[in-house]
């Protein structure tokens, strides 16, 4: 997918949404379920990598955002899971105006991140 046609495309700050990240309570995660749990099924995911990397964000390498179908701020969040595996979370923060973390999909990489962005 080539984003850089998108103008709605923006690099993120990593270390604000690390900050965001920590303000977080495992109750204020929210999944798109039953998509989420298929997809992390289907590839061996355990939920707990999931809730780790959201809470203690200290693996986060790469943020980037994207305006969303129905207008909301879509953040794909980049976790270095080892030197050849990166989980990517796409992900929508306070959804509906209330505090909490929108997970979209689980999706996990068998390749360094740096292969799987395009840069522009």
């Amino acid at each position: 997918m080539d984003l850089t046609s998108n103008t709605s495309f923006k690099v993120e700050n990593i270390n604000q949404i690390k900050n965001r990240l920590k303000t977080y309570l495992r109750k204020d995660i929210q999944f798109n379920e039953p998509h989420f749990t298929q997809q992390r099924l289907l590839r061996d995911g355990d939920i707990e990598t999931v809730f780790n990397n959201i809470l203690k964000p200290d693996k986060l390498i790469y943020v980037y955002s994207v305006e969303g179908k129905y207008g909301d701020r879509i953040y794909d969040l980049y976790f270095e899971v080892s030197n050849t595996r990166t989980l990517k979370l796409p992900a929508i923060f306070d959804r509906n105006n209330k505090k909490n973390l929108y997970i979209l999909t689980y999706v996990m990489r068998y390749r360094k991140w740096q292969n799987m962005i395009k840069r522009p």
